[in-house]
């Protein structure tokens, strides 16, 4: 399954500690009709290697691109990231980036995940049936970017999810069901 990235908004700052707290991820509909459940986060790896980029440049050659490290935990509805940035001199993407937040010049956090199961959205639950629900996500990085995400990029990997999960508008609930059902069985059986 493709990477998938999802803007988010900056939540607090402590200066002290040289922090800023995001809210990374809750169940809203995001511009690009995609939801992530709550309950589906896999937060494993990211334990494992809880980096922080910056503009999502986890391969970059550059190692400056990571900017600091992270805590991630469930508050409510919401996902939040806690970042601290590396000491002040150390990295000069981190101070930048760091600067920037603090004048209010950069706002915006944005997940990548590796989905692994999805869905359309159940009408008879109160979902939008357009909507994409991803239900099963393993977080890979999170990052302080300029731009929510790489709309483009975004883009190509929710359209091929939405053309697999297309079924007529003949064809009534129940049946579409069953297909939506099947699609996602087969597509994340891969």
């Amino acid at each position: 399954m493709k990477e998938i990235t999802r803007a988010a908004e900056i939540r607090a700052i402590d200066s002290d500690k040289r922090t800023a707290q995001f809210i990374i991820s809750n169940e809203s509909v995001d511009r690009h009709g995609t939801v992530f459940k709550m309950d589906g986060w896999d937060l494993e790896t990211y334990e494992r290697n809880p980096i922080v980029c910056y503009n999502h440049a986890s391969g970059d050659t550059n190692p400056d691109t990571i900017i600091g490290t992270s805590r991630v935990f469930v508050e409510g509805s919401n996902l939040i990231g806690e970042v601290t940035f590396e000491d002040e001199g150390d990295n000069k993407i981190a101070d930048r980036v760091w600067k920037k937040i603090n004048k209010g010049v950069l706002k915006m956090a944005s997940v990548g995940a590796r989905v692994h199961d999805y869905r359309l959205g159940n009408t008879k639950e109160g979902e939008d049936s357009g909507t994409i629900y991803f239900t099963r996500q393993e977080l890979l990085e999170w990052s302080v970017v300029s731009v929510g995400s790489n709309p483009e990029a975004f883009k190509r990997g929710i359209e091929e999810i939405r053309e697999e999960l297309t079924v007529p508008e003949t064809m009534d609930d129940a049946t579409k069901r069953k297909i939506a059902t099947w699609k996602v069985k087969k597509v994340t059986s891969k």
